[in-house]
């Protein structure tokens, strides 16, 4: 049976299979860590689920040093104030930047949720 990109069900699954295999197959994790291109292949392959050509998928090393190497930011809406910006409700990836504490106190003195949640694979 092939998983669908469209169930987000499947694309957890998928995402498990995949993850699980980097950790089985020092191949596979040694390709996807070199080369987006062979991870977007490679967690098709092993999730058996069809990937959208436009979905890039970015593999990174678990050491800070590494996270560190990559930034992801959902940009806010065009028009968003462009004061008072919190950086936690745009930068999803790869970890935060910042102490627990900060983001615990952010969250307690946010009014508002922030707009991006950061996707669990659980």
């Amino acid at each position: 049976m092939e998983r669908t990109w469209k169930s987000k069900k499947d694309r957890r699954d998928a995402a498990v299979a995949f993850l699980q295999k980097t950790i089985t197959d020092p191949d596979v994790r040694s390709a996807v860590l070199k080369d987006r291109r062979s991870a977007h292949k490679q967690f098709e392959k092993a999730g058996e689920i069809n990937i959208p050509d436009d979905v890039e998928v970015i593999c990174v090393g678990p050491s800070t040093q590494e996270r560190d190497r990559l930034v992801v930011f959902v940009l806010p809406p065009e028009d968003a104030p462009a004061e008072h910006l919190d950086a936690f409700k745009y930068w999803i990836g790869t970890w935060v930047p910042y102490s627990g504490e900060a983001i615990t106190t952010f969250l307690s003195h946010s009014q508002t949720k922030p707009e991006i949640a950061v996707p669990s694979l659980n």
